[in-house]
């Protein structure tokens, strides 16, 4: 399913000293004819492939809100029915891409005060931080551990037209040990669930799969693992390492079977080197080395 990153969202990053539109492809200049074709112009754009920018560019966007042509807006011509729009001097940018969010997760309520709020309302920040990223010029965000799983049901909202956003790559709930990280440790034992463990947690290389297979089952396009504390969780140290090396390379194992990638948060040494001789596909924080 198309994400709903069209032109819309393409006006909103263009950059004007701060972000970006997306580029899709660059082909040979050539005149635009077809109805619903807009051009943009400006004063230049930043070739990514090159690393050079470019003087002058006409960027050509189809009906559909994609780019179909970039050409050079001293030569190339279009009809009367192309609409035009000259942003002067302004530079242009492709879309960013953030690798780690958190879009359920307002900076600014931590710890207990989390206690305040009904669950539904974690999906709601995420609606308005979707938004705020796209308009900053992000049109892809990977987030990287969910409660609820409030990023896969943002990404589906925002494909099927009820949201605006950037694509986002979810990860449904972080996996993690117990009494982890990514575990809930902010509740007396008579608050916990009762029925078994927090969802994404596990304790063997087996339970751990399972969650990777579960996650996946339920959207996840990539899976997110605490190998060692952090500095939002009770009793955790940051340094620790909290999965073992064993668990996570079935974590790894079992998601590339499944063709998602996984990414580690990894504070200290141990960790970071656990994860990697794991086969963990990238390493998040790297803070204490």
């Amino acid at each position: 399913m198309q994400s709903r990153v069209k032109f819309g969202s393409f006006l909103r990053g263009i950059f004007l000293g701060s972000t970006a539109f997306f580029v899709a492809s660059i082909a040979p200049a050539m005149a635009q004819e077809a109805t619903g074709q807009t051009v943009i112009t400006a004063a230049r754009y930043v070739d990514v492939l090159t690393g050079k920018t470019v003087e002058f560019p006409a960027i050509f966007v189809g009906a559909d809100g994609r780019i179909t042509n970039i050409a050079d807006a001293r030569t190339v011509r279009w009809g009367s029915n192309v609409k035009h729009i000259d942003l002067g001097d302004k530079t242009l940018l492709p879309g960013l891409i953030d690798m780690h969010v958190h879009l359920d997760g307002p900076a600014d309520i931590g710890g207990y005060r989390g206690l305040e709020f009904t669950d539904s309302f974690w999906g709601m920040t995420a609606v308005k931080n979707a938004n705020d990223m796209l308009g900053a010029g992000f049109t892809t965000v990977r987030n990287v551990g969910s409660s609820d799983r409030n990023d896969i049901g943002l990404k589906q909202a925002i494909d099927a037209g009820y949201a605006t956003g950037p694509r986002i790559v979810p990860a449904g709930y972080a996996l993690g040990a117990t009494g982890g990280h990514c575990d809930s440790t902010f509740l007396p034992p008579s608050l916990e669930k009762k029925d078994g463990k927090e969802e994404g947690i596990g304790d063997t290389p087996e339970e751990l799969r399972y969650q990777v297979r579960r996650q996946r089952k339920y959207g996840a396009e990539v899976i997110k693992v605490c190998a060692t504390g952090g500095v939002f969780s009770r009793n955790t140290e940051p340094g620790q390492l909290q999965v073992s090396e064993k668990e996570l390379a079935a974590i790894a194992d079992e998601a590339h079977q499944w063709g998602l990638r996984v990414a580690a948060h990894a504070h200290g040494a141990t960790g970071i080197r656990a994860a990697i001789a794991a086969g963990i596909d990238t390493i998040e924080h790297v803070s204490l080395v």
